[in-house]
């Protein structure tokens, strides 16, 4: 076996930390969509954005869940594409399926990724019956003296 070299590649993004918030207080999330996410996912960024802001239960905690999520939903599009295009099937010589094809099996992956990133996003199709609140009825107040002195009740 050959001996092979390897090439160690260093990220150029620079993550930097901001200052230190008071501990009640947490940062919101980022209004514009990051630089190092493709059109598709930006777009997809600033349409979730809007909603978030409604919903306004997502703080900067959330930001690198949210990227992911546009990033595997601009992924998941690549994968219907790429489906439409060469199929779900890699076929032999004489058209018969013989495996899936890779797109098949990352669009099924970005799927699962799509449903867990949304779900710890509070972004599934249930998140806002999630909101939804439901008072506990008032108790009951007794308007007569008879009530009051349980007469009728059990001894």
């Amino acid at each position: 076996m050959e001996k092979q070299d390897f090439k160690i590649i260093k990220s150029h993004k620079v993550t930097k930390i901001g200052k230190k918030q008071n501990s009640d207080e947490l940062k919101p999330i980022q209004v514009t969509p990051p630089n190092h996410l493709s059109v598709a996912a930006k777009t997809l960024y600033k349409n979730l954005y809007s909603e978030i802001q409604k919903a306004g239960y997502l703080k900067y905690i959330d930001q690198a869940n949210l990227e992911m999520y546009c990033t595997t939903y601009d992924l998941y599009l690549e994968c219907e594409d790429a489906i439409g295009e060469y199929g779900v099937w890699l076929k032999d010589g004489d058209g018969n399926p013989i495996k899936r094809a890779p797109q098949a099996i990352q669009l099924d992956s970005c799927i699962k990724n799509l449903k867990s990133l949304g779900f710890s996003l509070g972004l599934s199709f249930d998140s806002g019956l999630r909101q939804i609140t439901i008072k506990e009825p008032p108790e009951k107040q007794s308007n007569s003296p008879l009530e009051e002195a349980e007469f009728g009740s059990e001894i």
